[in-house]
């Protein structure tokens, strides 16, 4: 039976998927997606995605069944270093065509046609600026925060393109203002809120990556 397993970063991910983006693939009859957390210690998954793992993962996924799209939710905020011409990436100042980059070079190292490998710009947590309908919906946020959270949103056209230091990166501006922010409990809520179709509209990447995944699965 076809069906889309999503290697996923992390928890937050893993929700996301089961709960936003599987629901919006059943729409183009795609009921079989799941979200695949990689092993990286005994008895715990997500996390530390080095290359050696992933490789090992997605080529694992392939072989055992030949039916399957395999694809990616991975951040590249703090991406491991070892992924395929990353250095090489660096010189690459258009952050979006140093995705292209990335993820063609890991295309060409994992050969299959059954695999599209996706690096979410800078991290996940960006696509949670797509609106700001998702903050008023949490309660305890002071209002100069929802103001600043509000401001974020109107200033990017395509919030995927919010910066990835190590204090403005998406994640870190959620939880400097969302009091007691947890991510992988606030996240997918947000996203509910703010709905697959705004986040589809304002995160292109992100957008061209799902349209792909949904032509990927129709050819098979």
């Amino acid at each position: 039976m076809r069906a889309i397993y999503i290697i996923a970063e992390g928890q937050t991910e893993e929700e996301f998927i089961n709960e936003i983006l599987r629901p919006y693939l059943n729409r183009f009859e795609i009921y079989d997606v799941r979200a695949i957390l990689m092993e990286t210690s005994p008895g715990y998954k997500g996390g530390d995605v080095t290359y050696p793992r992933f490789k090992y993962n997605v080529e694992l996924l392939l072989k055992r069944e030949t039916d399957v799209i395999v694809t990616s939710l991975i951040d590249y905020y703090k991406l491991d270093t070892g992924f395929p011409n990353f250095n090489e990436s660096i010189r690459i100042v258009d952050k979006l065509k140093r995705m292209e980059f990335l993820e063609e070079s890991i295309g060409n190292d994992i050969q299959n046609r059954r695999f599209l490998p996706y690096i979410q710009l800078h991290e996940f947590e960006g696509l949670l600026f797509s609106s700001d309908l998702g903050f008023d919906y949490l309660p305890g946020i002071p209002l100069p925060n929802i103001s600043q959270l509000k401001t974020l949103v109107n200033q990017y056209d395509n919030p995927e393109l919010i910066n990835d230091g190590e204090e403005t990166a998406p994640s870190k501006r959620l939880i400097k203002l969302i009091p007691g922010y947890q991510k992988t409990l606030h996240g997918p809520i947000i996203a509910d809120e703010i709905s697959i179709d705004v986040i589809l509209r304002k995160c292109l990447r992100f957008n061209e990556w799902v349209k792909k995944l949904i032509d990927l699965y129709n050819s098979l």
